[in-house]
């Protein structure tokens, strides 16, 4: 037997109890274990390991009340306090771990998905549900915005990748990736010659792509959005087409707004539109209390992998030698913290 092995999980329990509580018998109390039993317990290892994790304190009560003792962490006790929280956390992750592999192997996992998601996102979370559970199923569906929602809060998918913003009510919202909003024009155009377009510019010429029908919420945020800079927009036929709406940027019908790093036409440039700061805010939503154990390890796993919900892409030199992919160029928002509601 190592000399560590005295140290054990219920005694890490323990000392975070009476941390939290302030006392051996409070603690005895929110573990449902006797006093004398967490007060020997934690002796032992004191005496064990000949360290002090709390200092005793005796305080009278007042009037007539009996002395009661009172805990405070030593130096020593609050970095074990640390770790205790840590390596806790960590035996839950664990447990979390081979129960979200379990159940992966037993039922898929279903992932909804808007077309207006970049598919770059859509192939990230793919894999990084594969690499978690390597025998595990991922049944990904495409479908309008309001339509996943519906399907989410029946249970009919366990989660949706979605452009915001959305009818957050009873859902977690976890942000994946925001990606900048910029007008899309020739490079012969006059407007090229400037370093950024102030909105007065953009009048009457930007073309809007977008179908209300697919994303209502995004469709009236944009609206709202050129309407608070002035921006009269050329209402366009709807496509989710990049090609199609570079086609007709190319072809002098009107400018657009696209993803900054959305693969160019070798004719095309874009520009950031002067003081504004619109994005297109990916994320993916779920139902808090749903069963499906692998949703957590996915998220954990998204997190490391969209650091600050800001992933890396290839630079737009890279993206030119690839063909256009599909992408839904108009669903940006100023990022508020109430556009979710």
């Amino acid at each position: 037997m190592s000399v560590y092995d005295h140290l054990e999980f219920r005694h890490l329990v323990y000392i975070i109890a009476v941390a939290e509580t302030g006392s051996f018998t409070a603690a005895a109390q929110s573990v449902h274990v006797a006093q004398s039993a967490i007060s020997r317990q934690i002796g032992e290892i004191e005496d064990f390991y000949h360290i002090q994790i709390f200092q005793r304190v005796e305080r009278k009560g007042r009037g007539k009340r009996k002395v009661h003792r009172i805990a405070k962490l030593t130096v020593s006790g609050e970095s074990l306090l640390g770790f205790a929280h840590k390596l806790l956390g960590m035996r839950k992750e664990i447990i979390e771990v081979v129960q979200g592999i379990e159940q992966s192997a037993l039922r898929p996992f279903r992932l909804g998905f808007t077309p207006f998601v970049d598919p770059h996102v859509l192939e990230t979370v793919t894999h990084a549900y594969r690499d978690l559970f390597p025998r595990g199923e991922i049944e990904p569906e495409s479908g309008d915005t309001e339509v996943l929602v519906e399907r989410l809060r029946s249970g009919e998918i366990d989660a949706a990748l979605v452009t915001l913003p959305i009818a957050s009510n009873g859902f977690a919202v976890q942000s994946v990736m925001h990606e900048k909003l910029v007008v899309c024009l020739r490079k012969d155009d006059p407007l090229a010659q400037h370093e950024t377009l102030a909105p007065e510019q953009l009048g009457g010429q930007l073309g809007i792509f977008s179908d209300p029908r697919h994303h209502p919420r995004a469709h009236a945020r944009l609206l709202e959005m050129l309407a608070e800079q002035g921006i009269t927009p050329r209402i366009s036929n709807p496509t989710f087409n990049a090609e199609h709406v570079q086609w007709m940027v190319k072809h002098r019908i009107c400018l657009a707004l696209i993803r900054e790093r959305e693969p160019l036409d070798e004719e095309l440039t874009t520009r950031p539109i002067r003081n504004v700061n619109w994005t297109v805010d990916s994320a993916i939503v779920y139902r808090p209390e749903q069963r499906q154990m692998a949703l957590p390890l996915l998220l954990s796993e998204l997190e490391r992998r969209f650091p600050v919900a800001g992933m890396e892409k290839p630079s737009p030199d890279e993206a030119r030698s690839k063909p256009a992919q599909g992408s839904f160029p108009f669903a940006g928002r100023p990022r508020r913290p109430d556009d979710r509601d």
